[in-house]
């Protein structure tokens, strides 16, 4: 990273003056998603470009890379050096990407060709480029792997994307955007939805790469925590505008727009309190294709006045002429809070923790879950043991891989446990008929991580959320009764969204309708399996919002699973840390939190974005990606990562002990003394 106590000096390497981008409808009126912007990025420099999903990043990216939709009609200038990319041809546009200009996108998965191994796909841009041969381009190929971090770099290149895991295809993507050493990367939600330590390796490598290649770097995502320590400045954008811009210590000791502060109490951090409420910002996206003459945050703004819904705000500048804005009435510094007569953005509501009952509703015991496999058998969970209390919430967490999802889809026997016992309520699961536990089930629930994909597309949400009555014998009539109050109790409209498709709603709507469809049938345990981990923060904010107030007001059990430790910690009263299929450490929140005892959990709670780019964060890297599941390491499976590890740990398993009241963990070398 650029020291900071340095002005970041330079000419622009990148400029974009006015643009525009209009994209035609049905109705007539164009939506406008990005609406007269304008940028400089200073070569050698990181800009993080922030906002919800919808506020017209990705499509500013794809304006300035030229692969807008062929309907789009886009305005303005973009010069790249003295190139100005809106007069080239499709021929001289294709020279430029990837050689001067390349992107990494969001889902690597999609990016990659799923059927050309990712060596070939690496090669093709520097042997079209740079006119490589074969053998050269294949040296560059394998290097490009290993500069990225992948293990076995030559072995790895003649794999298929799928063979790989995600934070590795990740890897795999920048590699093909690096492979011409290009002068502008743009990252576009690069890290979204990824585990926080392989998130935390992603953006290392990235600012590794940027400081020893001298490029220029725009990284864009919704999480004010995760662009805090990586960039130099930090634009804000909302319905297609820029609404603020500054160098990034400036912004956030001083920032202005109403908007940048809602984003910023958004984010669930490691200090957070247990069950606190996070700010959200009210109301949804603004429509991109209203009229010009308004601020568009103004419909969701607290300080909003009829002056800011009848007239455009110019930029203005704040601590100096590098940080600009535009709002009518800012924030001021005394303790960063709206000027006199305006109001905060306020919590959705008032919550309080429920305490839990002393007897356990659900028990597990030993739970082993497998799954067959080309080259033999995967013991995704192994030996895992915990219990939940009425009221109760446990937080689960882990990298992808560890087995948390395989936990959770088998404590609702979907399917049934290899080995153990999942005891509800003093009933043994297993050992119930197809017909008994059919009539089970609306006592036990899930919320899946993908919420779209989870409803039926071709059913009204209305239909969808009254599906569960209606197959347990209600009529259709009292169930779509039924099911419009309980969308009104998580907050959506049934007379707007009641009729539309599952597609036709955003994630977080969609996520509302999945826990409505959840909790109409009356359950006792909430199972959530990442419910947020692709949600923009201020809808996250609103669906953990949400889950807390449900729980306490059902009195539900709730286990919420997730890989992100700060949003676990605002939810949760106890936290289970799963490493490999195994439980390496559970406790109390707050003392697991404050007093780790593995290094594991040391490790993940390390990797929460820190919002602030003047604090100081421990390192997260973690050597080395998930040991193969097929051939875990013998002892403890932690040791080939961990930074303590000594003979002991490869010949043997440390076992469950106490630390502490609440606490327990499996380590021969813990960072606590018992």
């Amino acid at each position: 990273m650029v020291d900071r106590d340095v002005a970041v000096a330079g000419p622009s390497l990148l400029r974009i003056e006015g643009l525009s981008v209009a994209i035609p409808t049905m109705s007539g009126r164009p939506v406008r998603p990005v609406d007269d912007v304008t940028l400089d990025v200073a070569r050698s420099t990181t800009l993080g470009l922030v906002g919800e999903s919808g506020s017209g990043k990705s499509m500013l990216m794809r304006a300035i890379m030229g692969i807008t939709p062929p309907t789009a009609s886009v305005t303005g200038r973009i010069w790249l050096g003295d190139t100005e990319l809106g007069s080239c041809t499709p021929k001289q546009l294709r020279s430029i990407w990837g050689r001067r200009i390349a992107m990494v996108f969001q889902d690597s998965m999609s990016s990659l060709n799923p059927v050309v191994r990712v060596g070939r796909q690496i090669g093709e841009s520097a042997r079209t480029h740079l006119g490589l041969n074969r053998a050269a381009t294949r040296e560059r190929t394998i290097d490009l792997l290993d500069r990225v971090g992948i293990p076995e770099p030559a072995r790895r290149a003649s794999q298929f994307p799928h063979e790989l895991s995600g934070g590795m295809r990740q890897r795999v993507a920048i590699a093909v955007a690096l492979a011409c050493d290009p002068e502008v990367l743009i990252a576009d939600e690069a890290t979204t939805a990824l585990d926080v330590t392989v998130q935390q390796q992603i953006l290392d490598l990235l600012a590794d790469i940027q400081t020893e290649r001298k490029m220029t770097m725009i990284i864009v995502s919704h999480d004010l925590g995760v662009v805090a320590s990586r960039t130099d400045r930090i634009a804000v954008m909302y319905g297609g505008r820029i609404v603020e811009t500054a160098k990034t210590d400036d912004l956030f000791a001083h920032r202005r727009h109403q908007y940048t502060e809602a984003l910023l109490g958004a984010v669930p951090h490691r200090n957070i309190a247990r069950h606190s409420v996070l700010t959200t910002v009210p109301g949804s996206a603004p429509d991109l294709a209203g009229p010009d003459a308004e601020c568009r945050f103004a419909p969701r703004c607290p300080a909003a006045t009829e002056r800011c819904r009848s007239e455009r705000p110019e930029f203005v500048n704040g601590v100096d002429s590098s940080h600009r804005y535009a709002c009518f009435y800012p924030l001021i510094d005394d303790h960063r809070r709206p000027a006199a007569g305006a109001n905060t953005v306020q919590p959705e509501i008032a919550l309080t923790s429920v305490a839990p009952r002393p007897d356990a509703l659900l028990r597990v015991d030993d739970l082993v879950a497998t799954f067959k496999v080309r080259g033999g058998v995967v013991q995704a969970v192994s030996g895992v043991s915990f219990d939940i209390m009425s009221g109760e919430t446990l937080g689960l967490v882990g990298e992808s891989g560890c087995g948390k999802s395989t936990t959770a889809r088998r404590l609702a026997q979907l399917p049934p446990q290899d080995a153990g016992t999942v005891r509800f309520d003093g009933v043994e699961l297993s050992d119930l008929s197809a017909r008994d536990l059919r009539a089970l089930r609306s006592r036990i629930q899930l919320v899946l991580q993908d919420p779209v994909a989870s409803l039926n597309p071709r059913r009204s949400i209305r239909a969808c959320v009254a599906e569960g009555l209606v197959v347990r014998g209600t009529g259709k009539s009292e169930a779509y009764s039924l099911a419009d109050g309980m969308l009104r109790e998580v907050g959506l409209d049934p007379d707007v969204i009641g009729d539309k498709k599952p597609f036709q709603l955003s994630g977080g709507q969609c996520q509302r309708a999945a826990i409505a469809r959840a909790i109409i049938l009356g359950p006792s345990l909430l199972i959530c399996d990442e419910p947020v981990s692709s949600l923009d923060v201020s809808v996250r904010a609103q669906v953990l919002n949400l889950l807390q107030r449900i729980k306490n007001e059902h009195g539900l059990a709730m286990l919420f699973v997730s890989h992100d430790l700060g949003v676990v910690r605002n939810i949760s009263d106890r936290v289970a840390v799963m490493y490999l299929g195994k439980i390496v450490e559970i406790g109390d929140a707050d003392v697991l939190y404050d007093s780790p005892a593995h290094p594991y959990t040391q490790t993940l709670i390390n990797a929460i974005p820190e919002p602030d780019p003047l604090a100081e964060q421990e390192p997260s890297r973690l050597s080395g990606e998930l040991p193969s599941p097929l051939a875990p390491p013998s002892g403890c499976r932690f040791r080939t990562r961990c930074p303590r590890a000594q003979d002991i740990c490869g010949s043997v398993e440390p076992p469950l002990v106490e630390f502490g009241p609440g606490q327990v963990a499996a380590c021969h070398f813990p960072l606590v003394e018992r």
